[in-house]
């Protein structure tokens, strides 16, 4: 099963290919210019979309099925302290007493 913080970027990157297909179809511009309009507006729509769904989230928790999940990402970091500093071994010269 996929982790919720990759349902949740997958979901509205596709629904932001989608919105912009649609927001692109038969606007007549130049070839040239096509791929750059619709690559702008999926990167606009895609990112607006997940704004709006994140702040429903926060309000409505069920919300967050417009992500593809209602479970949000969490990070545990992989190098946290497991012990105090000891006083006795610090290289620094920047004790309290010595501080201006």
């Amino acid at each position: 099963m996929p982790t919720p913080a990759i349902v949740r970027t997958v979901v509205p990157a596709t629904v932001g290919v989608i919105l912009a297909f649609f927001a692109s179809h038969n606007i007549s511009v130049s070839t040239q210019w096509q791929d750059w309009l619709t690559a702008g507006l999926t990167m606009g729509l895609t990112g607006l979309y997940y704004v709006l769904a994140s702040l429903l989230q926060s309000r409505w928790p069920l919300a967050g099925l417009l992500l593809g999940s209602t479970a949000r990402p969490t990070y545990t970091g992989r190098h946290r302290k497991t012990s105090a500093i000891d006083p006795t071994t610090a290289t620094s010269d920047l004790s309290p007493d010595n501080r201006l």
